[in-house]
């Protein structure tokens, strides 16, 4: 399958596709697209929040939930999440398995979320 690239409007890969339709599910906020009321995460409701164990329990959380209600095309396998050095945001690795494929694929999505340093 390959899909379009939503920068530039040219065709890309579905490996490359499957990325960024992550990336669109995670940074979304619930409410906020008008025919699709309910698509997104709870993702950007954590923004500001502190960069400790239940926040990292809630962003893991909810990154989960959303992508196993909005990407059909995979099965979440692992979401480990790590704070970045200057510990403002955090950067999560998705083990992930593709429907279409047997072989699992290792995402790593960086997620601007935490206090500010």
């Amino acid at each position: 399958m390959i899909g379009m690239s939503r920068a530039t409007g040219l065709a890309i890969s579905d490996l490359d596709h499957l990325r960024q339709s992550i990336h669109d599910i995670a940074t979304t906020r619930i409410g906020t697209r008008l025919c699709r009321r309910s698509y997104g995460s709870l993702v950007p409701d954590l923004i500001d929040q502190p960069v400790n164990a239940l926040t990292r329990l809630r962003l893991m959380s909810a990154l989960a939930t959303a992508l196993i209600t909005w990407e059909p095309r995979v099965r979440v396998q692992k979401i480990a999440l790590s704070a970045t050095a200057n510990s403002a945001a955090w950067d999560a690795d998705i083990s992930l398995t593709r429907i279409d494929t047997p072989q699992p694929q290792a995402l790593t999505l960086a997620l601007s979320l935490g206090a500010a340093a």
